[in-house]
């Protein structure tokens, strides 16, 4: 038999935890990522240590995005890293640069340290997006925050205008979230209604929804963002603010315990 809750439907004959333990968890864990009790791996997006305010930092942390779906993110960044800092394929993060060249050359550059995996679709996306930077926004994903005033809810709304043409893959809802989720922690952005930025349900943070009680094993993704939209709310922290501690949490097999 299962009840309603806030979070949505627990079985009855299960010892789980009530709600404001969980909610007491949920601030606890938090906690602990802040004080850095959680050892997990390090953060795996790797980087050149650019300046946080600059373009080329935006453009580092923007075009990578687009094409992360369906692959392993830290060998995504690790292939971002090594492409940025190999002069030769440098030119493909700058968009003023990349669109004066052969679509072939484009390509064989963002296979060469695997940045695209597949590289007709990978090097599509791409080039695409550096176009509409290139064309309509002076190069510059700082542009594209500033057309919608930094206001996550318009941001994502001028990013699915036309997605398909303009912005394919980084105007759907999971990759413009988490975009704006990586914008926030990398560069120095600050976005207006950032708590409209919501959790990216990956694989990790499922299964910490799920240790916290949150859940049940086999509750789907769009569950999960929902259920963390309630949450988020509750303790007063951001879907944003809490990816990074639960995703740490699950890779370093839920220690410290709560």
């Amino acid at each position: 038999m299962y009840q309603q809750t806030m979070f949505g439907l627990m079985d009855d004959d299960e010892n789980i935890l009530n709600d404001e333990d969980v909610l007491e968890n949920v601030k606890k864990l938090y906690q602990l990522f802040l004080a850095g009790a959680i050892k997990g791996p390090e953060k795996h997006e790797v980087n050149p240590g650019l300046s946080r305010g600059s373009r080329e930092n935006y453009l580092y942390f923007t075009l990578p995005c687009c094409i992360n779906f369906q692959r392993n993110s830290p060998a995504l960044w690790q292939s971002a890293l090594d492409t940025y800092q190999d002069p030769s394929t440098n030119y493909v993060f700058f968009p003023e640069k990349l669109i004066g060249k052969e679509e072939e050359e484009v390509q064989r550059d963002l296979v060469r340290h695997k940045l695209a995996l597949q590289p007709n679709k990978h090097s599509r996306i791409w080039i695409n997006i550096c176009r509409t930077l290139a064309s309509y926004y002076k190069s510059d994903p700082k542009e594209v925050l500033r057309e919608s005033d930094f206001d996550t809810p318009l941001i994502i709304q001028t990013l699915q205008r036309d997605k398909k043409h303009l912005f394919p893959y980084l105007g759907g809802i999971k990759l413009s979230h988490y975009w704006l989720f990586i914008l926030s922690i990398f560069t120095d952005v600050e976005l207006k209604n950032i708590q409209e930025i919501s959790i990216i349900p990956d694989v990790h943070v499922i299964r910490s929804t799920v240790k916290l009680g949150l859940a049940k094993e086999g509750v789907q993704p769009l569950e999960v963002e929902q259920i963390w939209r309630k949450v988020s709310k509750e303790v007063g922290i951001s879907s944003a603010d809490m990816h990074s501690a639960l995703w740490r949490w699950s890779r370093n097999n839920f220690h410290p315990e709560l």
